[in-house]
C-alpha cells in the first residue's frame, strides 16, 4: 500500500489547498470558495486540535491527505451543529388517511422544514484528487474523521451526520430543486446552495412554513428524493458500512439523503484498539487496518497490510514502540 497519511492542515499547507480549490466540484459547500476563506479554515482548525478534550462548542477539525509531500485530498467535522445558526433539513413524514364509506386508503409522504441536527457533528469536505482515486485511499480518508472521534469521543458529542449530495443531472441540475426550491427563492440552485454555506437565515426567511405533499410534485423530483449523486454513492456505502443509517430526512435543496449515527454505535469507535506501538510489532497487528497516532496536537493516520514493515508504519504516524497507538481492523480481515 502505498505511504500516504491523513494529519491535520497547517499554514504551510495554505498555497496547495488554495490551488485545489478550482478543482472541486461546485457541488461541495463546506469546502472553502476562496485562498481567504481557506486560511480561515485552518487557523480554525488549528485552534480545534489546540484546545483541550472537552465537549464541543462549534469546532471544525480539518484534515488533510498527503502522499510524498504532495496534497491529494480533504475531509472535515464540524462539531455543534446549530449553535451559531440553524441547520435545516426536510423530514419526510407518512400521513394515512381512511375513508371507511367509501373503503378507501391513502397514505401520503409530507416533507417537514426541520431543525433537528442541533449539537450533532457534521462529518463533510470529504475530496479526493482524480488521480489519487482508487489503492483505498477514498476509505483512508473518510475513515480517518472516524479515527479522530474514536481517539477523543468527548469532542465530538453523542452523534453524527453527514449530507450526502443529491442528484444533479449532467448539466448541473437538480430536479428536486426546480420543483420545490426555486418557487420559493427565485434563484439558481447553486446560488441557493451557496447562500446556504453561509447564512441560513435566509432559508427561515423564504421557505414554506408548511408542509409539501411529495405527491403534488412532478415525477422527476419525487424520483430524486433520497437518491445520492452517482459521484457520492461509494462514500455513502463507506458510511454505511460504520453504521451510519438514512433516515428520512434528505437536504432542501437538492434531496440528498442525510444519514446519522450515535458515536458509541460506530464500528472505529467501538472496535479500534489502543495499545502500545511495541504491541502493534510484535504479534496484534492485524491483516489490513488502520493505525493511528492518537495524541490530538500529533494526530496522524495511514493504513497498512500485515506485509508492510511496522517500524516505518510508526515512523509514518510520529510514534514510537513506547508510545500509544490506536489500530482499527478494517471489514473482510477480522477473525
Amino acid at each position: 500500500m502505498s505511504k500516504v497519511i491523513v494529519r491535520p492542515a497547517n499554514r504551510t499547507d495554505l498555497e496547495n489547498l488554495a490551488a485545489m480549490i478550482a478543482r472541486v466540484d461546485p457541488g461541495m459547500l463546506t469546502m472553502p470558495s476562496s485562498r481567504d476563506a481557506m486560511a480561515a479554515r485552518i487557523e480554525r482548525s488549528l485552534t480545534a486540535f489546540a484546545r483541550p478534550s472537552i465537549a464541543p462548542h462549534n469546532e471544525c477539525y480539518f484534515l488533510v491527505m498527503e502522499e510524498d509531500g504532495e496534497l491529494l485530498g480533504t475531509a472535515s467535522i464540524f462539531t455543534n451543529l446549530g449553535v451559531e445558526r440553524p441547520f435545516y433539513s426536510y423530514r419526510i413524514s407518512r400521513d394515512a388517511k381512511v375513508s371507511p364509506e367509501l373503503g378507501v386508503k391513502v397514505e401520503l409522504d409530507l416533507l417537514f422544514l426541520v431543525n433537528d441536527y442541533h449539537g450533532d457533528s457534521e462529518l463533510g469536505t470529504l475530496f479526493i484528487e482524480r488521480k489519487a482515486r482508487g489503492g483505498g485511499r477514498g476509505r483512508l480518508l473518510s475513515f480517518a474523521r472516524l479515527m479522530l472521534i474514536a481517539a477523543d469521543p468527548i469532542r465530538f458529542g453523542p452523534k453524527a451526520m453527514a449530507e450526502i449530495r443529491g442528484f444533479t443531472d449532467a448539466q448541473g441540475t437538480s430536479p428536486f430543486w426546480d420543483a420545490v426550491g426555486s418557487k420559493f427563492f427565485h434563484m439558481e440552485y447553486r446560488k441557493a446552495d451557496t447562500l446556504s454555506a453561509r447564512d441560513h437565515r435566509f432559508i427561515a426567511d423564504l421557505m414554506p412554513r408548511y408542509p409539501i405533499y411529495v405527491s403534488l410534485l412532478p415525477d422527476a423530483a419525487r424520483n430524486v428524493i433520497a437518491r445520492p449523486h452517482p459521484d457520492a454513492e461509494p462514500a455513502l456505502a463507506m458510511l454505511k458500512s460504520q453504521g451510519f443509517r438514512y433516515n428520512d430526512v434528505v437536504d432542501i435543496f437538492d434531496a440528498g439523503p442525510t444519514v446519522e449515527a450515535f458515536i458509541d454505535q460506530l464500528d472505529t469507535v467501538r472496535e479500534a484498539r489502543r495499545m502500545k506501538g511495541s504491541e502493534f510489532v510484535v504479534n496484534l497487528r492485524p491483516n489490513v487496518g488502520l493505525i493511528a497516532n492518537p495524541g490530538i496536537g500529533q494526530f496522524s493516520v495511514t493504513q497498512f497490510a500485515r506485509e508492510d514493515d511496522p517500524a516505518e508504519l510508526l515512523c509514518r504516524i510520529g510514534v514510537g514502540e513506547s508510545d500509544d497507538v490506536l489500530v482499527y481492523r478494517l471489514k473482510g480481515s477480522r477473525a
